[in-house]
């Protein structure tokens, strides 16, 4: 069986970010229709003391431990991209505890409403990703 790839994948420098949070608007509003960053596929993590943000989403890892843990295939290859079909998702959240990234923010995490499991999909069928279109500083930058 030959394993998947990813050929896309959003390039962060957390150096540059000002920790402003339009990336999670923009991304909550383009898959949720509303502007709730808690909704959103990517996180900022605030250390407003030291004035450090890090960038939290899915890397589109080359090795996906998501897929591999979940037990009703949900997590696919779509155009170079993991994404989760949310009709072969049950919200058991293997997929989010396999995930190596999730112990700071939650990369994959279960909807508050839909009782499916959610991650950055690069925003699929779009040309253009919400949360690089809005990054004042570039910090975020498609890759592919």
């Amino acid at each position: 069986m030959t394993i998947p790839r990813p050929s896309r994948a959003i390039a962060v420098n957390h150096k540059i970010c000002k920790g402003c949070g339009l990336c999670e608007l923009a991304c909550s509003l383009l898959h949720e229709g509303e502007c709730n960053p808690s909704l959103s596929r990517i996180h900022v993590l605030k250390d407003r003391e030291n004035y450090r943000f890090k960038l939290r989403v899915c890397l589109q890892c080359r090795v996906a431990r998501c897929m591999e843990a979940c037990p009703n295939g949900a997590i696919k290859m779509e155009n170079g991209t993991y994404v989760i079909v949310e009709e072969l998702c049950t919200g058991c959240g293997l997929c989010a505890e396999a995930c190596p990234f999730n112990s700071e923010s939650l990369v994959i995490f279960l909807h508050p409403s839909k009782a499916v499991c959610v991650k950055c999909d690069l925003c699929l069928g779009r040309n253009e990703l919400s949360c690089v279109g809005v990054c004042p500083t570039g910090a975020l930058a498609f890759k592919s």
